[in-house]
Order: C-alpha cells, then structure tokens, then sequence
C-alpha cells in the first residue's frame, strides 16, 4: 500500500464538510482533516488574488488519486480546485494498516 496525503482547499467550512463527508462515506479516504482560518495569496487570471479558505488534508492510498479528484471536482465550487498528493514516506504501522482497511483496497 502507497499511502498519500491530498491537499484541497474549500470556499467555505460547509463545502469542506461536504467534501469530506462524501470522501470518507464512499470510502475513498480514511480521514479528513478539515482546518478553517487558510488565507490564499495567489495569480488568478493575471490578477494576485487573496482568499479566505478552509484547508482540507485527506488520507488516503495512492490507488485512490484519480477516484478522488473525480468527486471533488464534481462537489467543487472551484474551477479549479487544488489537489496536491504528497507520499506519506513514514507512519505507525498500526495507522496505516487502519488507514488500509478505511479505503477497502488490498495492498
């Protein structure tokens, strides 16, 4: 198992719960961790933009990637919605084998 953390970020806390919610009840992450309060400096259409936004970190497996862009883009209010994936290189074993029973692929 290739276990990843995905960042997304959310317009508002209700829209972040949404994504979570749909994220863990169709098991496509263990966990998400929903975190209000991220300001966001960033070009938008040749523009510095600033944006008050609700960071959500997923856990999930790597398998997972492209089942999980997909809901998201279709729950998103975003054009383009930010989906980073980075390895979790290192973690407890007994975590990741919960983390592996939560997304219900085999290894």
């Amino acid at each position: 198992m290739e276990a990843i953390i995905i960042y997304t970020t959310a317009a508002s806390m209700e829209e972040a719960q949404h994504i979570a919610d749909a994220l863990v009840g169709q098991q496509l992450a263990a966990s998400v961790q929903i975190m209000p309060g991220v300001r966001s400096v960033y070009n938008w259409q040749g523009k510095i933009a600033q944006s008050d936004e609700v960071l959500c970190i997923i856990k999930t497996e790597a398998k997972r990637f492209k089942e999980i862009a997909l809901a998201i883009e279709q729950i998103h209010s975003y054009e383009v919605p930010e989906l980073i994936a980075v390895p979790i290189v290192h973690g407890s074993i007994d975590y990741l084998s919960w983390l592996n029973d939560q997304v219900g692929t085999e290894s």
